[in-house]
C-alpha cells in the first residue's frame, strides 16, 4: 500500500460545493463569451473528452502521412496517472479506431 498511489478528496460543506459551482460557471462564461479558449482544450472542457483528443491526433498524423512526411509522437505519464488503467482494454480500443 503505496501512499502516493492515493488521490486526495476534498470535504467541503454545503456552502463551500454552492459556492464553487458558482465560480466555475462563472469563469467558465468569462471564457466562452471571450472566446479566450482554443478549440485544442480538450480536458476540462464540456463537453470534449479523451476520445475527442484522440481523434484530432489521429485525423493530424494521417494527413502528415499522406504527405509521405514522418510523424514522431511522445508520451508522458504524469506522476503514476496511468498505472491503474487496464492496458488491454485501451489497446483493443485503439485497434477499433483504427
Amino acid at each position: 500500500m503505496d501512499p502516493s498511489k492515493y488521490r486526495p478528496i476534498g470535504l467541503l460543506n454545503m456552502g463551500g460545493k454552492v459556492l464553487e459551482k458558482l465560480l466555475i460557471n462563472r469563469i467558465n462564461h468569462h471564457m466562452y463569451k471571450h472566446n479566450l479558449l482554443t478549440d485544442r482544450q480538450f480536458g476540462f472542457t464540456p463537453p470534449k473528452s479523451t476520445t475527442n483528443a484522440a481523434m484530432e491526433a489521429k485525423k493530424c498524423i494521417q494527413l502528415v502521412l499522406e504527405n509521405r512526411g514522418l510523424v514522431i509522437m511522445t508520451g508522458l505519464d504524469v506522476k503514476d496517472a496511468f498505472d491503474a488503467a487496464w492496458w488491454p482494454s485501451i489497446l483493443q480500443a485503439l485497434k477499433d479506431f483504427g
